[in-house]
């Protein structure tokens, strides 16, 4: 049975971010899973940002969230600081932990992309040959079975101060798009996908004759190397993602007029001129200047 294309509320956004030099700074060791679970609940508890699903790959992270406050870029400025800071620490790491470049930003405008992504992020590390299931990735991740469990997060033991919390309360969220379904029933669509996935990858992984690293290669990796493989190019992540390209287009036309009206105002604004009045979803201007924006 085909089910309806739905739009998804507010912005549902995958994000990305890879280290400096593709190296394996975040090799799923305890304290690294430690750290990403302290700064993830503790981000997403100051942002209101909800977590769907992430994984924590070795030389980089994806997370599919729903920004309700248009907060992202915070959430992700304070956890990408703070596990930069503590992870260098463990490692006596004295370079930058993350590459140059900004974090990846990915709008997912409907059901589809937000399905299709979910099931990408979840077999990262088995489409990486890393490891034979999703499930399996001793990194941290969140994964359709921890949908709406509250997990107590303890503060690391090391290299954290008492002045941090002592734990934070953190519950992984459901993702919309889904109220005619159950939360076990979502979850088995889910984990159903992600095993077919599996299965199309061992298939591929055969037929390459290739073997998995396995969890016990994965730790023993030193986290300051990095792939022989050369690096693609061509990265960047699109601004939108959705099943319908009618959808996508209409919001790459709304998103340049928003930087039309925007660039217009703020030139006047900067030639002192009175009654400005910047486009909806004015951000950083409106929370650092008395500007004035119009409703949504």
């Amino acid at each position: 049975m085909t089910r309806p294309r739905r739009h998804l509320p507010g912005q549902v956004a995958a994000l990305t971010r890879r280290t400096h030099g593709r190296c394996f700074l975040l090799r799923p060791d305890a304290p690294m899973n430690a750290i990403a679970a302290y700064e993830f609940a503790r981000s997403a508890e100051r942002s209101d940002v909800e977590l769907y699903v992430g994984v924590v790959m070795s030389n980089h992270l994806h997370l599919v969230v729903h920004d309700r406050q248009a907060k992202r870029s915070d959430f992700m400025r304070d956890a990408m600081s703070g596990i930069s800071s503590v992870r260098n620490r463990v490692l006596d790491h004295h370079d930058s932990l993350w590459n140059r470049s900004q974090y990846g930003d990915t709008v997912l405008l409907d059901r589809e992309a937000l399905e299709n992504h979910i099931v990408y992020v979840l077999l990262n590390p088995v489409k990486a040959g890393l490891v034979e299931r999703a499930k399996d990735w001793p990194g941290f991740k969140i994964m359709p079975a921890d949908w709406e469990k509250t997990v107590s997060v303890p503060r690391p033991e090391s290299h954290y101060g008492d002045d941090q919390p002592e734990t934070i309360e953190f519950k992984p969220r459901r993702p919309p798009g889904y109220d005619d379904m159950t939360l076990d029933e979502v979850v088995a669509h889910f984990e159903k996908l992600v095993k077919k996935g599996e299965k199309k990858i061992h298939r591929e992984m055969a037929r390459q004759n290739r073997t998995f690293l396995g969890v016990e290669g994965v730790l023993a990796t030193d986290p300051l190397s990095s792939p022989n493989t050369p690096a693609r190019r061509g990265e960047a992540a699109p601004r939108f993602a959705a099943s319908d390209p009618a959808l996508e287009e209409e919001a790459q036309v709304r998103e340049k007029a928003f930087r039309d009206a925007y660039a217009r105002e703020r030139k006047r604004w900067l030639e002192g001129k009175k009654r400005c009045v910047f486009p909806c979803g004015t951000l950083w201007l409106r929370r650092n200047a008395p500007i004035t924006c119009r409703e949504g």
